[in-house]
């Protein structure tokens, strides 16, 4: 299996940088809580009036606006979990790896995802939509097409993300039965460059720490490099 990205992005946004963690998990048991206390830390030390003035969500806005998405409309996945971890109040917990994936994306402030592999057909991109590709959100049954020229995540039938960073679909999503998943960590251009190295790491390692899942391939793409693949 492969994943590219369509190298016409780096022509947008040429110091983009995709982390590739590749995992074999095991999805039914919790190790540390590493969710509240990053939940209690970034309610304690956010100093920024609004969500959107942090530099690691600023970008994301410039970028959604750069490609003609609405950033006060459409909140990139990071924005989104930042408004409910600043809200307060019980915050979603769904299963051991997404839980992870979720408090380290906070830690850091950008956005990780994560897709089953076991559902998905063919090869993987990160590219613009043609404007006919079916995409079904998730926990939702109501079938959507993507727009023209958006920015997605797909496998060779569907979509997987909308709007880059945006919602995903259902077909993927993580359960306690998945046992291979693909864990992109989307750093965008005006972030420190040893960014997406240091939030692998620390996936790698909290999944390790917990007994959770263990990482069977890992890639860093950039202008220069934007396909890896990997065997399942």
């Amino acid at each position: 299996m492969n994943f590219s990205i369509d190298a016409k992005l780096f022509d947008v946004f040429p110091s983009l940088k995709i982390g590739v963690l590749i995992c074999e998990i095991d999805n039914t048991k919790y190790g540390e809580d590493q969710l509240e206390a990053i939940l209690e830390h970034t309610k304690a030390s956010f100093v920024y009036d609004k969500p959107q003035d942090h530099p690691h969500i600023k970008v994301w806005r410039e970028a959604f606006t750069k490609l003609g998405i609405s950033a006060s409309k459409y909140y990139s996945s990071i924005e989104s979990l930042l408004r409910r971890a600043l809200k307060g109040g019980p915050f979603p917990r769904i299963n051991p790896i997404v839980d992870l994936y979720n408090a380290v994306s906070l830690k850091y402030l950008v956005p990780i995802g994560g897709h089953a592999l076991q559902p998905i057909e063919g090869n993987i991109s990160l590219c613009f939509a043609k404007g006919s590709e079916p995409f079904t959100p998730m926990d939702s049954g109501e079938l959507e097409v993507a727009d023209r020229g958006e920015v997605v995540y797909k496998d060779e039938k569907e979509v997987l993300t909308r709007r880059w960073v945006w919602r995903q679909c259902n077909k993927d999503k993580v359960t306690a039965e998945t046992k291979t998943i693909f864990i992109p960590i989307d750093i965008m251009e005006g972030l420190p460059d040893v960014l997406c190295e240091d939030v692998m790491r620390d996936m790698e390692e909290s999944m390790l720490k917990n007994g959770n899942g263990r990482v069977v391939h890992k890639d860093i793409l950039t202008t220069d490099r934007f396909i890896t693949a990997f065997q399942l």
